[in-house]
C-alpha cells in the first residue's frame, strides 16, 4: 500500500472512530425534567453527548420490559432497588465494572454480577408537622401509626409513587415467614394501617391534606417530606423509627444490547464521579453513596445521611414479590 493509501485509510479510521464517539447514546432516567436538563448540560461539557428519555420509575421500567427485543435505551439511571433487581433478573444488563465501584460500601455494587450499582441514597420516612404535634405525641415507628391517636392523622400516598411503594414493602416485610410470604397478621395490619390513615389517590389530595392540617403526619422519601414544610409553611421533625427507616438506593446499569458500549461505560465513569456527584448533591440535595462525595456535600446532606437507623431489608428478595404485594393491597383495602 502507497504512503498515500495509508495516509487516507488512516485518516478513515479516525474519522470512524470520531463518529461514533460522536454518537449520542440514549439514556432512560426516571427524573423530573429539570434535574434531566442540568444532569445534560453538564454530560455535554464533560465531552457526553446524551440522549435523555425521562417519566415515572413504573412507566420507564415497563418501556425497557416491552423493547427487550428491540432496545431503544443504551444506559438505564435513576431506578430504584426493585425497579433495578427486574431488569437484572430478565438479564438485560451488561457486566462491567466502572472505575469508582470501588469506592462504593458493598451494600451499593454487585460483586457478584457486576451489572448493578448504587449511586444515591434516599431515606422513606415517616415525618410530621412540628407545629401541630409534639414530639411527645408522635409515633415512634411505622407499626405505631394503626394506634387510635393516629386515626386520620397521615396521609397514604399513590402507589404510583416509589415511595410508597417503598414503605409497604418495609413494613409487610415485617410479617413475612420462612418463604419469604406475608403473613395473615400482615395482612390484618395493612387493613388497620388503611382503615387508620387518610388515602390521597394524587399528589393535589395529598398536598391538600397536609395543607389544611387534617394530616399532620408524612409518610414520604426525606427530601420531599421537607419541601412540604417549605411549600407549606411549618416546622418538619422526622422520627428514627424503631425497626429502622426503608432505604432506597437509586441505581445504574448498562443495557446488555447496546451498540454503544465505550460511550455508554465513558459516561456511567463520569457520573459517578466524587466530583459530580457532590456537584449533583449541593444542587439537588441528594445523598451519595461515596464516602468520598459524602465529604464534600453541604452539611445539611451529610446530615440527612444519618437522620435515621436503616431497617434491614433485601431488596433482591422482594422485588419478585412485590407487585403481587401491591396487587393484594389494590384489591382488599385501596
Amino acid at each position: 500500500m502507497t504512503r498515500r493509501l495509508v495516509a487516507c485509510a488512516t485518516a478513515l479510521t479516525i474519522l470512524s472512530i470520531s463518529a461514533a464517539a460522536a454518537e449520542s447514546i440514549t439514556v432512560y432516567a426516571p427524573w423530573p425534567a429539570e434535574e434531566a436538563n442540568w444532569v445534560q448540560e453538564r454530560a455535554a461539557a464533560a465531552g457526553h453527548d446524551i440522549d435523555f428519555v425521562t417519566g415515572g420509575g413504573g412507566q420507564l421500567l415497563d418501556r425497557i420490559l416491552a423493547e427487550r427485543e428491540n432496545p431503544q435505551a443504551d444506559v438505564a439511571i435513576g431506578f430504584v432497588d426493585t425497579a433495578m433487581a427486574a431488569m437484572k433478573r430478565e438479564e438485560l444488563f451488561l457486566a462491567f465494572e466502572p472505575i469508582w465501584a470501588d469506592e462504593l460500601p458493598a451494600a451499593f455494587r454487585d460483586d457478584n454480577d457486576k451489572m448493578v450499582y448504587k449511586f444515591w441514597k434516599t431515606p422513606i420516612v415517616i415525618a410530621y408537622n412540628a407545629d401541630e404535634l409534639e414530639a411527645a405525641d408522635a409515633p415512634t415507628g411505622w407499626l405505631d401509626l394503626v394506634e387510635p391517636e393516629y386515626a386520620g392523622r397521615y396521609v397514604i400516598g399513590s402507589m404510583n409513587s416509589q415511595s410508597t411503594r417503598a414503605y409497604l414493602a418495609g413494613i409487610l416485610s415485617r410479617f413475612t415467614d420462612e418463604s419469604g410470604e406475608v403473613t395473615q397478621d400482615g395482612w390484618d395490619f395493612m387493613r388497620a394501617f388503611f382503615d387508620n390513615g387518610i388515602v390521597a389517590e394524587d399528589f393535589d389530595s395529598k398536598t391538600e391534606a397536609l395543607r389544611n392540617r387534617n394530616a399532620v403526619i408524612d409518610l414520604n422519601w426525606l427530601g420531599g417530606a421537607k419541601n412540604y414544610g417549605k411549600e407549606l409553611g411549618y416546622n418538619v421533625a422526622i422520627v428514627d423509627a424503631e425497626g429502622g427507616t426503608p432505604i432506597i438506593a437509586d441505581g445504574l446499569g448498562i443495557l446488555a444490547d447496546t451498540d454503544q458500549v465505550e460511550q455508554s461505560q465513558a459516561f456511567v465513569d463520569w457520573f459517578g464521579s466524587t466530583e459530580f456527584l457532590a456537584a449533583y448533591a449541593h444542587q439537588f440535595g441528594r445523598i451519595p453513596n461515596s464516602p468520598g462525595a459524602l465529604t464534600l456535600v453541604p452539611d445539611e446532606v451529610q446530615a440527612n445521611a444519618t437522620t435515621v437507623s436503616p431497617q434491614t431489608l433485601n431488596w433482591d428478595d422482594i422485588a419478585p414479590k412485590l407487585d403481587g404485594w401491591l396487587q393484594e393491597i389494590e384489591s382488599r383495602y385501596r
